[in-house]
């Protein structure tokens, strides 16, 4: 557990403050800021071996009393393995299922079926999560917005492809399994996700997606987000291929000036920040 706290929140001003918060397949986080963006509490849970997300979440919000407050926003992203996306002109909501069906998986009674529209691309995000998850986050929080991670991590990696256009290896990194992005000339070109056990499968995906697309090692940058450290075995077989690896910089969303939040290591979090680009 981790919770960072700067001093400056104020029960009484929960209305003016906006909550995002990202219930991942390996844990929960949330940040909290006031009006004028500047960050307030920070809070990360990460699950036990074998502990199921939805009676985390039950546990979690039980325990934190701030999840009972009312905020001026909510937004809320949660992840799934099981989501594809259809390009707008082709989407029709009634064949939801059938989207999954035939790309991802069938759908099973316990599923809640949803889509977002991603605008970059003018596609829809089309995925499935848990019902019981679903029914336990809209009675604590009825007026939020629930976003697939995809969707800020997406339109977080538009927004980083912009900076400098050419050629972009986008990576996010689970402890498990991570999701992989291609980007040329701000343009989305491929997305997928792969499941991990060692250091040398991680390496395996990526550089099939490399020789997928025709790209150079020596040359083509890199770019990590997620659960991944310099000194890590991972991290060391990609570098040992890839000349240029780098970690995502801060991307200056909210105002962290503050020492509670001095040793916060932000590449870690970018899916939670970027839920900020969510409409």
């Amino acid at each position: 557990m981790l919770n960072l706290y700067s001093g400056l929140f104020n029960k009484s001003l929960s209305h003016e403050y906006r909550l995002s918060l990202k219930i991942g397949v390996n844990g929960i986080s949330y940040l909290i800021v006031d009006g004028m963006e500047k960050a307030v509490i920070f809070k990360q849970y990460i699950l036990a071996k074998d502990e199921s997300i939805t009676n985390a979440v039950k546990t979690f919000f039980t325990g934190d009393s701030k999840m009972l407050l009312n905020y001026k926003s909510i937004k809320i992203s949660l992840d799934s393995d099981y989501f594809t996306l259809i390009p707008e002109r082709l989407f029709k909501e009634k064949d939801r299922e059938l989207y999954l069906d035939k790309t991802a998986r069938k759908k099973n009674n316990l599923d809640f079926v949803s889509d977002d529209y991603i605008p970059f691309n003018k596609s829809k995000l089309v995925y499935s999560w848990n019902k019981e998850l679903i029914n336990v986050l809209k009675n604590y929080f009825p007026s939020s917005r629930i976003f697939h991670l995809l969707n800020p991590l997406l339109r977080g990696w538009k927004k980083q492809s912009e900076i400098k256009e050419g050629k972009k290896i986008f990576l996010h990194v689970e402890t498990g399994y991570f999701t992989i992005s291609f980007f040329q000339e701000a343009e989305l070109i491929f997305i997928n996700r792969f499941h991990y056990k060692t250091a040398s499968d991680f390496l395996y995906y990526v550089l099939l997606i490399f020789d997928q697309f025709e790209l150079k090692p020596e040359t083509s940058p890199v770019i990590i987000s997620g659960e991944l450290v310099e000194n890590s075995e991972i991290y060391k077989k990609l570098f040992r291929y890839i000349r240029h690896l780098q970690f995502i910089p801060n991307i200056g969303y909210y105002d962290f000036n503050n020492a509670a939040f001095s040793n916060l290591t932000h590449y870690h979090h970018f899916d939670l920040y970027s839920l900020k680009l969510c409409e």
